[in-house]
């Protein structure tokens, strides 16, 4: 009796232990899939077992619920076994089987292949995924894996086996979808990735170039490192493979390798340019630039050894580089200047919401609070929009108050000459210094005039993608748009000349030395290297997609007319006249058209812009070609005219304008034509 009862204890702790270690089996409504099929399956990390062993292992309920896969374990790719069963819990009366796809997110995956076992034994190869074979569209939906489509009967259990070799990430999402979910998802994803890389592209355009017209190294600096971001950023998402070299597999280690420790390296650089005490090198300075060797040498050794050893020692020397970045920013700031209250604080609270989302990430590795490459682009965004708002915050701050510096020093040479005997020098000294601020503070007019054009255009591109995004995405990029436009405006109005009758240095010149300061000015400017033969269709494609979308939203025709014709003239010269004639007559055309094109007058040429609108009479052609002249009605500045007749003028073009009131305008710029 004894025995008996044994013999059934036992039989009942082995029941139990088998139905407490087999996985669940998940159950399908009809017609639809399992958005996220990671809470289900469990794990088993054997390399050199076979397909055969690791289903017994499964069925024998030996897989473990938690993967077991150390990045570090060894110089190559971990790999794993992932396992669910899958039942269709469809009523069987006779319909045709449903449709299904796997889908599997897991970035810079190595390789994946999958499989599906039926109960009479069959098995299928759903898809053998390699880094090392070229691109495969049809195994992609825009960043994840996709297998074909394969069918589930109504009632039928089958199991799904996929094999991992992970690339730098263990965090991956795998759905069962069917085509229709599959279609409506990735739909989505693509119009998500579309709006970061545009909102993203734009932030780097207008950084780049507005601390390049505030001839600001560092933050040039800044924007070129995180271009490189941007690309590594690309990378993960296979975008470099997918577009650049898809049948060179042999180049995504190297590429991979090179952008993540070019990204170290130049941010060593920049923290070592940052601390540099007025330019001269320091102790501190030389180390951290020559820290950027150690980039270097991860780059060369990742040729010998491409493995997650060296790929760790990247993420160190990334780690180390922010630290140095964040460190030597503030040294910098602080060298320049006492910090602006408003950049102290973007600064904290951009690096309090890096340290937050790094710290979700870490923390929900298991539980995937937030996915690791949703984590990436949200840090990467947020250090881009703190850096870029902090630093603009800072220059803007800098300019006020060295402005401040020359309205001192004009004082103080105003006084002094007053009381020298050698009043005629004073004064001349006074009037030069004030020629040379304000034409240095046109010139800075001018450059944000030109940048608000692309940034306008790009946020109507934007608003024609806004009604596909989720209104947490839209309302963020609407803010970060209205911000930059906000910033162009006011640096606009600051540089406009005073209302209270104060006479500026262009509208008197007493001494006549307004010309001495220009002369002064040129000289300090390389002189420009010959340019070369370019078609001016190239100019007038570019216009006319910059202004395509505000005309069409006037209701206005915008129309160019193509030409082979070539032409000499430095192109960004041409581009800048040409979009400044182009806006004002969209701006200012109620209904009609705009036209642009080029008309052959011999051997010279003619570029063209007609429009419909209210015209000009001629005392208002002379009024606009002077800078910040406009008329009552204008929400501009009164640059747009200005600026072409001083471009013009600078490079020998004629520039001429005929205008009827009430009948539209027409302006020519005549250009030397090159065969």
């Amino acid at each position: 009796m004894t025995r008996i009862l044994h013999l059934w204890a036992l039989l009942f702790f082995s029941l139990l232990a088998t139905g407490i270690a087999r996985a669940e089996t998940v159950r399908l409504e009809p017609g639809q899939g399992i958005g996220d099929l990671k809470p289900h399956l469990v794990y088993e990390s054997d390399p050199s077992a076979s397909l055969a062993d690791i289903l017994n292992r499964f069925r024998s309920g030996k897989f473990s619920p938690t993967l077991k896969a150390s990045l570090l374990e060894t110089n190559y790719a971990p790999e794993a076994w992932a396992a669910v069963e899958i039942v269709n819990a469809t009523l069987n009366d006779g319909r045709a089987p449903d449709p299904f796809v796997l889908t599997i997110d897991l970035p810079l995956v190595s390789e994946l292949d999958a499989y599906v076992i039926r109960e009479s034994g069959f098995t299928e190869s759903l898809i053998s995924y390699s880094i090392f074979e070229p691109f495969a569209p049809e195994d992609h939906s825009v960043t994840r894996l996709r297998t074909p489509v394969f069918d589930i009967a109504p009632q039928e259990r089958v199991t799904l086996l996929v094999n991992f070799k992970f690339g730098p990430f263990q965090s991956f999402k795998m759905a069962l979808e069917t085509p229709v979910e599959l279609e409506a998802s990735a739909f989505a994803s693509g119009i998500t990735h579309t709006a970061f890389y545009a909102f993203t592209i734009s932030c780097l355009i207008f950084f780049f170039g507005f601390h390049l017209a505030m001839k600001n190294w560092i933050g040039m600096l800044y924007a070129v490192q995180f271009g490189l971001g941007l690309a590594f950023i690309a990378y993960i998402d296979g975008l470099w493979f997918r577009f650049f070299f898809p049948d060179r597999p042999e180049l995504q280690s190297s590429t991979g390798y090179f952008l993540l420790f070019a990204l170290s390296g130049l941010g060593f650089v920049i923290s070592g340019r940052s601390v540099a005490t007025a330019g001269r090198e320091t102790r501190l300075s030389i180390g951290l630039t020559a820290l950027s060797a150690l980039s270097i040498a991860g780059f060369g050794l990742s040729f010998f050894s491409p493995g997650t050893y060296v790929a760790f020692f990247g993420y160190v020397l990334l780690a180390l580089m922010f630290i140095s970045v964040f460190l030597a920013g503030r040294s910098w700031r602080r060298s320049e200047g006492p910090a602006h209250v408003s950049s102290e604080l973007v600064s904290a609270f951009g690096t309090v919401l890096v340290v937050g989302l790094i710290a979700l990430m870490v923390v929900g590795l298991e539980t995937e609070i937030l996915p690791v490459a949703s984590t990436v682009k949200g840090i990467f965004s947020c250090l881009l929009i703190a850096t870029m708002t902090g630093l603009t915050a800072h220059i803007v701050a800098l300019r006020h108050k060295h402005a401040n510096a020359v309205q001192a020093e004009i004082a103080a040479l105003e006084a002094e000459a007053k009381r020298s005997r050698e009043l005629l020098v004073a004064e001349r000294n006074y009037t030069r210094a004030r020629d040379l601020a304000s034409l240095r503070q046109r010139q800075l007019a001018t450059a944000s005039h030109d940048l608000k054009q692309p940034i306008t255009s790009l946020r109507l591109s934007f608003d024609h993608l806004a009604d596909h995004m989720e209104p947490p995405v839209r309302q963020r990029l609407a803010e970060a748009f209205d911000y930059m436009e906000a910033l162009s405006n006011s640096y606009l109005a600051e540089t406009a000349p005073r209302n209270d009758g104060t006479e500026t240095a262009e509208s008197s010149d007493p001494t006549g030395e307004e010309d001495h300061a220009k002369k002064d000015i040129a000289i300090t400017r390389a002189e420009p290297a010959e340019t070369e033969s370019y078609e001016l269709s190239l100019v007038l494609d570019t216009v006319q997609q910059m202004f395509g979308e505000e005309a069409i939203s006037k209701g206005l025709k915008l129309r160019r007319v193509t030409s082979t014709r070539k032409t000499a003239v430095p192109p960004m010269v041409l581009m800048r006249i040409a979009s400044n004639l182009v806006s004002n007559a969209v701006k200012y055309t109620e209904k009609g058209k705009v036209l642009i094109g080029v008309r052959n007058r011999g051997q010279a040429l003619e570029l063209c812009v007609l429009d419909t609108g209210p015209g000009l009479t001629e005392t208002e052609q002379q009024t606009f070609l002077k800078a910040y002249k406009k008329g009552s009605t204008s929400s501009g500045h009164g640059l747009g005219l200005s600026v072409c007749h001083d471009l013009a003028r600078e490079h020998g073009l004629a520039f001429t304008c005929q205008s009827v009131k009430g009948r539209g305008t027409q302006f020519r710029l005549s250009l030397p034509a090159s065969s």
